[in-house]
């Protein structure tokens, strides 16, 4: 699985893309117990991935509980598709915040103000 990551303010946001499978989960095992360890908030942006399944919520998941242990936040990009239709069947994004955009991300964050 291909992923990128970045710093926007102090949230650190990692970018991922095709698949989050199991097959992809092991791969990125290594990365999410790195940014579990991070001393700030998490945004993973899942607008590129086309297909998530229970290996990738079960990681998405683990990263949130592990954040909150620690005094921060995994919150979510999420487009239209099947990530967010799951998501949202199973609930999650009422624990874990879909976004449509970091845009979107940053304005309910407090990072930038709405303009008119």
């Amino acid at each position: 699985m291909e992923s990128m990551t970045y710093t926007l303010n102090d949230t650190q946001v990692v970018a991922l893309e095709n698949e989050l499978d199991a097959m992809a989960v092991g791969e990125l095992r290594p990365l999410f117990e790195k940014l579990s360890e991070y001393a700030g908030d998490v945004l993973a942006d899942l607008r590129d991935v086309h297909f998530i399944d229970s290996s990738g919520i079960g990681a998405l998941v683990f990263l949130h509980k592990r954040l909150v242990m620690n005094g921060h936040h995994l919150e979510l990009i999420c487009g239209p598709g099947q990530p967010y239709d799951l998501l949202e069947m199973l609930h999650i994004n009422r624990s874990i915040p879909c976004h449509e955009n970091v845009k979107a991300y940053m304005l309910a964050s407090g990072m930038m103000a709405a303009t008119s």
